[in-house]
């Protein structure tokens, strides 16, 4: 039953893998929804966003300091943040949030449409649901994830300038040089390749997750709690590749 499952997950990521790479998917009815999607994922949540950010952003560099302190690596600090806000704390910090707000929203929606025969009457009109529906959702999770992750790095490294200046005396420039020196390419890759994956997985397994919802409506609360967790297993598991790959 678990393999069945699984197979049927990845079934799904492959068919939406796909219509996102054909160009007939992208019609002016798919366009209108997309733009509205991006609207909803990424400027509504904006404000909301960016003052959690701050506020989580300066615990996370409080704590990177303060550990660099404990263990006489004051000379590691900036590197040290760089890695943190880069590989950890700005993606999986950003999808958590989309995953809560648009995640949990994807998998209501989906699953309600569902129990309401709405999809299926889309089908009877010779709408394809996977075009209409669930592309532009990823998308505009992939954009929303890859968005919030890049603001909340650049939030992250301005933070680590007003601590550093604070507790350490360090001025802009020599800050500015030293990030020059030690932002590579690769953590930037990996930012927005770590991004975009878990912008990609969180939003196809809510929608997976929202279609196993039944003709009843008190299906849907079952079909949105199922999709969680499995939106939270997905974080795990690719934090956990993220980490074997480096």
């Amino acid at each position: 039953m678990a393999l069945s499952s699984a197979f049927s997950i990845y079934k799904f990521i492959a068919l939406i893998s796909l219509h996102l790479f054909l160009p007939s998917t992208y019609h002016p009815a798919m366009i209108r929804v997309l733009v509205r999607q991006i609207y909803f994922t990424v400027i509504q949540i904006l404000p909301f966003f960016l003052l959690i950010g701050v506020i989580f952003g300066s615990i996370g560099i409080g704590s990177v300091i303060q550990f660099a302190n404990d263990y006489g690596l004051k000379d590691k600090i900036i590197p040290i943040l760089i890695q943190f806000t880069f590989y950890e704390f700005a993606p999986i910090f950003s999808t958590i949030l989309v995953a809560l707000r648009s995640g949990a929203a994807i998998n209501s929606e989906i699953a309600v449409m569902k129990a309401s025969n709405e999809i299926n009457t889309l089908e009877k009109f010779k709408i394809d649901p996977v075009d209409y529906l669930y592309v532009p959702r990823v998308i505009g999770g992939i954009v929303s994830t890859l968005t919030l992750s890049f603001l909340l790095t650049v939030l992250m490294l301005f933070g680590g300038y007003v601590f550093a200046y604070l507790f350490m005396g360090i001025n802009l420039d020599s800050y500015l040089h030293t990030l020059s020196i030690h932002i590579k390419l690769s953590h930037i890759l990996m930012l927005f390749l770590k991004s975009a994956i878990l912008g990609f997985l969180i939003v196809v397994i809510a929608i997976y997750s929202g279609l196993g919802a039944s003709n009843a409506l008190f299906t849907v609360p079952i079909a949105v709690l199922r999709g969680m967790v499995r939106v939270f297993i997905a974080i795990i598991s690719v934090e956990g590749v993220s980490l074997l790959i480096r």
